[in-house]
Order: structure tokens, then sequence, then C-alpha cells
């Protein structure tokens, strides 16, 4: 529980004098980077500048957080169909620390859950699913904002019902785990899709296009010109560690494009994990 409550701190949030600020700093540790539930507690409705302004101190703490809670378990994380369990523990750490840390919403294995028991009994294999997500216009691509932080914040995702191709596609395939129904990842260059079985046949889903169904075979056929580097990767699912590599870089380059350098830093000491 913070020493200092949530009102007083709202009080000091603009002053310049920098010893009061050190001392903010520290009592803002106190909150691990999330301040939602005091704030309910008090009643507060915050103005949208001293609400921007109050997220933006409480990062060190889910910097503090994430740091001391990532754990990347590599041997499990090194097979196309893994540990799922731990993937999705470390993508829900990313999500709370992309989270905004002043408005209320559920954990992202909450926002999976509701989205696995609207599917149940109305889905019964893979492009079932798919369907069922992307036809119905409940998940969309992010056109307007590709490099937007928040595609890789899961939990955003499903609230917003719009991500990057990856973004959608993990959403995809952690649902599909709840629900018993094979999907896979495929590190296209580029563009991320989805691999799954349909009828026998290997064949892509492109989540960013509404669940777009094309056999591997075709595309291939189709579009001879690609390179060796897409053929390869069309025809073997990516590992649950190349998924999430693959996120902490969007990540990476999302910071660094918006000038977030501690953030940044922070997403580089991950990727190193993951890489070890």
């Amino acid at each position: 529980m913070p020493t200092a409550t949530i009102s007083s701190i709202l009080t000091l949030l603009d002053d310049e004098n920098e010893q009061v600020q050190e001392g903010l700093q520290k009592a803002l540790l106190d909150f691990n980077g999330d301040a939602t539930d005091d704030l309910v507690a008090a009643g507060l409705r915050l103005p949208r500048k001293q609400a921007k302004l109050l997220s933006k101190s409480l990062r060190p703490g889910r910097r503090t957080v994430i740091r001391e809670e990532w754990a990347y378990p590599a041997r499990q994380l090194d097979a196309v169909d893994g540990d799922w369990e731990s993937l999705e523990a470390l993508l829900r750490l990313l999500s709370d620390f992309l989270h905004d840390g002043i408005t209320m919403r559920q954990s992202l294995s909450d926002e999976l859950d509701l989205l696995s028991e609207t599917a149940t009994g109305k889905v019964h294999s893979p492009m079932d699913l798919a369907k069922h997500l992307f036809k119905t216009t409940t998940l969309t691509g992010n056109r307007l904002r590709p490099f937007d932080i928040r595609n890789s914040d899961l939990a955003w995702c499903i609230q917003e019902g719009e991500s990057n191709p990856l973004g959608l596609s993990l959403i995809y395939m952690l649902v599909g785990n709840r629900l018993g129904i094979p999907v896979f990842g495929c590190n296209y260059p580029g563009h991320f899709l989805s691999l799954i079985d349909h009828e026998g046949e290997a064949t892509i889903i492109d989540p960013f296009h509404n669940g777009r169904a094309t056999p591997v075979r075709q595309l291939i056929k189709d579009h001879p010109e690609i390179s060796k580097d897409a053929q390869k990767a069309l025809k073997q699912p990516c590992t649950l560690g190349e998924m999430l590599s693959r996120i902490l870089a969007n990540l990476h380059y999302a910071f660094a494009k918006v000038k977030r350098n501690e953030d940044e830093n922070l997403v580089k000491e991950l990727m190193l994990t993951v890489r070890s």
C-alpha cells in the first residue's frame, strides 16, 4: 500500500521544485506503475493534462516491475507449439507495462477468457475461429496507426478491437489454445501471418485483412517472385520464442520512433534475454 495518497501526489505533480520532484518520484514507485485502484477509490476523474502527466510519472514504476518479473524460459518457447502459458505470462507483463496506469481495464488473461467464452460452442476448427474473430469485425487491422505502441499491448488491442498483424495473430493463437484449436505463427517477412491446417492443407490466415485464407501451395504458385526466406516461413511455423522476439522488435522500433529512450533501452534488455 503506497505511503503517500494519490490525492496528495496530484497536488505536487506540476511542482517545479527539484527536491519536491525527487520525493514525488520515490513516492510514485510505491504504486508499482499503476494508480488505477487508488484513483477509483478516491473517486477522482482527472483532467486530460493531469492524467497524461500522472501516467508519464508512473512509467518508472512499470519499468521496475517488468525488470523484476521478466523471466524468459528459453526451452519452453523453443517449439512451435511450446509452453503457451509461459508465453502468455510474458505478453501479460508487456501489456501491464504498456498500460497507462490510470484507467480501469481487465488483464490480458481475462480479456482472452472472455473472447474464448464468446467462441465456445460456435467454433470447431481454426477456420471457424478465424471467421468468428475477424469476419464479424470483432478484431480488425489498425490501419491508421500501424506503429502505435499500443499494438503490442494485447489487452488494449482486444478492448479496442484492433492491432497490427502480429498482435491480431497472437490473439488468434492464444484464443485457439484455450479452445484446443491449433493455430501457429508464420514469421513472414514484413507482415506476420497465422498458419493452420484446413481440410488437410497448410493454409495461411491473414488476420489483418479480415482473416483472409489462402492455401500455402497456391500462394507460392501464384507468387514465384517471393524470396526464399518468405517461402521458408510459409512452409514452417515459427517458434513461440520467435514470436516474442518479433513483438519486442516491433516495440523497440515504436519507442525509438517517439523518442521514449528509457523504454526503448528497457525493451532492448528484454530482447537480449530472448536471444540468449
